[in-house]
């Protein structure tokens, strides 16, 4: 009898523990993030645009320094392809294929270098001439910016000094930012594409509800695949979040495989949810429903010790049970 009163007193704390265990608010680690001033900026970033065999078109884009940068620029201008490789990674080396044809018909009107301090802006013109045998479907280019970042201070040793006017400086970097033409070319133009691996996890340990899935465009221009990512509770129909105002997109080259993920970046600490996450390239639709359980890995581990501390219970007083039988037979 008092074995029983000792295992039910010990049980009884377990449970007190485990329920306090539960019901203790998560701790949340805060961290800042420093983020640095951008040394300069290129808008817009890219265009998208109908063209026409024998067309000539003019376009420009500005460079600008924001007021609180505190060194100079030196910025270089040029025609680059504008290409990804299997894995989807830029790729802007001076090699091209069938779609990047048109770095030969981008003329650069404006200079081609200069130097801008802070605050400054300038604007680089360039003009496309479309030959009047140009195939139709898609062209990609680039309009390539490169700047030497430096300031009028000593350079530290690992800095490249250059001369600039007669003066020493210390070039601290060189960054490049891309400008990035998608023209589609009048004519024979083919839009299809493949959706394919739409998956949403349905069991997460951390992390945020995602739906990822892959994409091929087998057109012979650039199309824009568009992901939407609904989330209702277990019980009800009424969407507690949806993109479906604002979808993703992202816009895929010829002959390229895209995968790409779309994530609730607010999804709670614990639930259990119905997902439903939609994608849409070219005339085909692809979706996938399911029911996704987000249980943090302490609460995991908390449910395993009280099934396990269960089972412990009722096989110790199964067995407490058969010898105080026993012992009333004696």
């Amino acid at each position: 009898m008092k074995n029983i009163k000792s295992i039910r007193k010990k049980w009884a704390i377990v449970s007190v523990l485990a329920i306090a265990m539960l019901i203790a608010p998560s701790i949340l680690t805060l961290r800042a993030i420093a983020e640095g001033g951008l040394a300069f900026s290129v808008s817009p970033m890219d265009e998208k645009i109908v063209l026409n065999p024998g067309d000539e078109y003019s376009s420009s884009i500005d460079v600008f320094v924001p007021t609180n940068y505190d060194n100079d620029i030196k910025y270089s201008i040029e025609v680059a392809p504008f290409f990804v490789d299997e894995n989807y990674t830029n790729d802007f080396n001076n090699t091209y294929g069938t779609n990047n044809e048109m770095i030969k018909w981008i003329t650069i009107e404006s200079p081609k270098e200069g130097r801008l301090s802070s605050g400054e802006k300038t604007t680089v013109e360039y003009k496309i001439t479309v030959p009047q045998n140009a195939p139709g479907g898609g062209q990609y280019a680039s309009i390539l910016v490169g700047a030497n970042i430096w300031s009028d201070e000593n350079s530290d040793e690992n800095s490249n000094n250059t001369q600039e006017d007669g003066v020493s400086t210390g070039v601290k970097e060189i960054r490049k930012i891309a400008h990035t033409i998608y023209a589609e070319i009048t004519g024979d133009v083919v839009r299809q594409g493949e959706i394919t691996d739409v998956n949403v996890p349905g069991f997460l340990l951390s992390g945020n509800i995602t739906g990822s899935s892959s994409v091929k465009n087998t057109g012979n221009v650039h199309g824009e695949a568009k992901y939407i990512l609904q989330v209702f509770p277990l019980f009800s129909g009424e969407e507690i979040y949806t993109n479906e105002e604002d979808p993703q997109d992202r816009t895929i080259l010829p002959d390229r495989t895209l995968y790409n993920e779309t994530a609730w970046d607010q999804t709670p600490g614990i639930g259990i949810f119905n997902v439903v996450y939609t994608v849409e390239f070219e005339g085909v639709t692809q979706q996938v429903s399911k029911m996704v359980i987000k249980c943090p890995i302490w609460l995991l581990f908390i449910i395993i010790f009280i099934i396990v501390a269960i089972i412990i219970y009722f096989i110790v007083r199964a067995k407490n049970r058969g010898k105080k039988s026993r012992k009333s037979a004696e």
